[in-house]
């Protein structure tokens, strides 16, 4: 079974979450053809999800979707509200297993993508009181935020020598290397430079004693706002004790479109349930001016996707540019 579903496999999985499908439909995301299935039954329509392995987790598929099926029942259980709740299959597990494919269900959130300010807020309410709900799992081990920085500084290094090879040749990305490559690097090299400081460097330090829940996939796509009124954030494949640092830098990267109002609301309700110091502001300031667009379009030149992202960081570059000076303010406040 590659990624396609026939009705009766639908059928069959549905019911054992205690639903008759009436009807159902595959919908697409940007990775994958059938991303999600959406389930029509009499009580309603619900998300069927197939669930797929991190390839950067050693751990099989089982293991994966256990781990994940134990962090979402402790999100149950804390009453954590942003989340369409995953249901419980008859065999008393949250998921299910079909031709060695995992496979979760949860109702189907109908709504709007962001779009004001008051919605940001939320989002920032949201994502602090996930990284609030503790977590005590023997298998996470930190620190988190410093193996992140270790990641992304090999692919600034690959970033760096592709460029180099890209602006000699005739490659398709040449012209764009040669206008915003030296600009990109100005920026991860800035960013380096405030993660080397000794302030910071004492606070990762101090992450090893400190766990937190991440969603780490916060995307525009991936938040709705409900016809009622409610925040829900979806796809929760690829939550994991970790950085919430990361966390918040990367869901103002790809969800305020570098809109200066939109990333401070976020800021604005994040601090309202948990408040950051300046040396943790500093520190989600520097993740944030990482050009990773940049890197990630490098490792995968040839795809259709790599030259979109680079087409959007020119179009937005000196909003992204504003966005940081505007991050830098805020530190320093």
């Amino acid at each position: 079974m590659v990624n396609s579903y026939t009705k009766t496999q639908i059928r069959k999985i549905t019911r054992r979450f205690g639903l008759i499908s009436l009807s159902s439909d595959s919908i697409g995301s940007l990775y994958r053809k059938n991303a999600v299935i959406q389930v029509q039954t009499e009580s309603g329509t619900y998300a069927l999800k197939p669930f797929f392995r991190s390839l950067l987790l050693r751990s099989n598929t089982i293991q994966q979707i256990k781990t994940t099926a134990d962090y979402m029942q402790l999100l149950i259980n804390s009453g954590f509200s942003y989340m369409p709740k995953w249901l419980t299959s008859n065999s008393g597990t949250l998921w299910t297993l079909n031709q060695g494919r995992p496979f979760y269900m949860s109702p189907w959130i109908k709504g709007r993508k962001l779009e004001k300010q008051e919605d940001f807020e939320e989002l920032g309410r949201a994502l602090a009181t996930l990284h609030q709900i503790s977590s005590h799992f023997p298998h996470a081990k930190g620190p988190f935020t410093f193996k992140q920085i270790q990641l992304w500084q090999s692919q600034d290094r690959l970033f760096r020598r592709r460029m180099a090879k890209a602006i000699q040749t005739n490659e398709p990305n040449r012209k764009w290397y040669k206008q915003y490559g030296k600009s990109c690097n100005r920026l991860s090299e800035r960013a380096w430079t405030d993660l080397r400081s000794p302030e910071i460097v004492d606070l990762l330090e101090k992450e090893r004693a400190r766990t937190a829940l991440i969603h780490n996939d916060i995307t525009s796509p991936n938040v709705i706002i409900s016809d009622e009124g409610q925040l829900f954030i979806i796809d929760w494949d690829h939550m994991k004790v970790g950085s919430l640092y990361v966390d918040v830098a990367k869901s103002l990267m790809n969800t305020t479109q570098y809109n200066p109002d939109f990333n401070l609301s976020l800021l604005k309700g994040y601090e309202e349930i948990y408040p950051l110091d300046r040396i943790e502001r500093k520190l989600i300031s520097s993740l944030y001016g990482l050009p990773q667009e940049a890197w990630h379009a490098t490792r995968f030149p040839n795809r259709p996707r790599s030259r979109k992202m680079l087409d959007i960081m020119e179009q937005t570059w000196l909003l992204r540019l504003k966005a940081m000076d505007l991050l830098a303010d805020w530190t320093n406040q």
